[in-house]
């Protein structure tokens, strides 16, 4: 701004000095005038030189605007429309060559007639031989009506159940004791019997216990086998049969 004030300043100073004075001049006070008037004559010229200042200030703000939103906005180019492509010249076809005359082919000449020999007829063929007479057929075997049996397997023995030992049969019974006798022996009262071919899977049931064979029934009592129907005790190396 200082920039523009200075040469605002020189265009009018410059001005004023080619100018011819004429009526309506104003003459610079003398510096021997008062100082009254030479003041007075600066505040004369200083409103038009203030309007023209802010008349190019305005013009400078308005080219700098307009620099500045034209900058913003690039021009839109308008593109033409491309050409359309100028149509091929149509080419002459040359017309073809005409075709080369066709000679006439020659006559074909008769074929030489052969003389056709007659066909002569086959012989007739033989009478046909009589079949020879056919042979009796054999006679089919006789099935044989015989049919081998077959021996059925003999049923296997059943595995006599083991009994008591013919020398337990011949043991007194408990029972058959007198009283003096029976006074040492406890009750024996049998409530039950498992008899089995494994003496391991045989037990006896008496006076409440479950017993198997070598096992003591009381003190001084033992039991040796389990039968079917009686068992063998010991009793204080006397053996008794104690049936059930």
């Amino acid at each position: 701004m200082s920039y523009i004030l200075d040469a605002l300043r020189r265009a009018d100073a410059e001005r004023e000095r080619g100018r011819v004075p004429g009526l309506h001049t104003q003459v610079p006070p003398t510096r021997t005038g008062d100082a009254a008037r030479s003041g007075a004559g600066r505040g004369a010229r200083r409103p038009w030189r203030l309007a023209l200042l802010l008349i190019a200030l305005f013009a400078l703000l308005a080219v700098a605007a307009g620099w500045w939103f034209g900058r913003g906005s690039a021009p839109v180019t308008a593109q033409a429309p491309a050409p359309a492509p100028a149509p091929a010249p149509a080419v002459a076809t040359a017309p073809p060559p005409p075709a080369p005359p066709v000679s006439p082919a020659p006559p074909a000449l008769p074929a030489p007639v052969q003389p056709v020999q007659p066909i002569l007829a086959p012989p007739p063929p033989p009478p046909p031989s009589p079949p020879p007479p056919a042979r009796a057929a054999a006679p089919a075997p006789a099935p044989s009506s015989a049919v081998a049996s077959t021996p059925a397997p003999a049923p296997a023995a059943k595995p006599a159940a083991a009994g008591p030992a013919p020398a337990d049969e011949a043991l007194p019974r408990v029972a058959d004791l007198p009283e003096p006798a029976r006074a040492g022996l406890p009750a024996l009262k049998v409530s039950g019997a498992t008899y089995a071919s494994n003496p391991a899977l045989r037990m006896l049931i008496v006076d409440g216990k479950v017993l198997q064979e070598g096992q003591d029934i009381a003190p001084g009592l033992k039991l040796e086998t389990i039968g079917p129907r009686a068992a063998v005790i010991n009793h204080q190396g006397q053996r008794l049969r104690l049936t059930y």
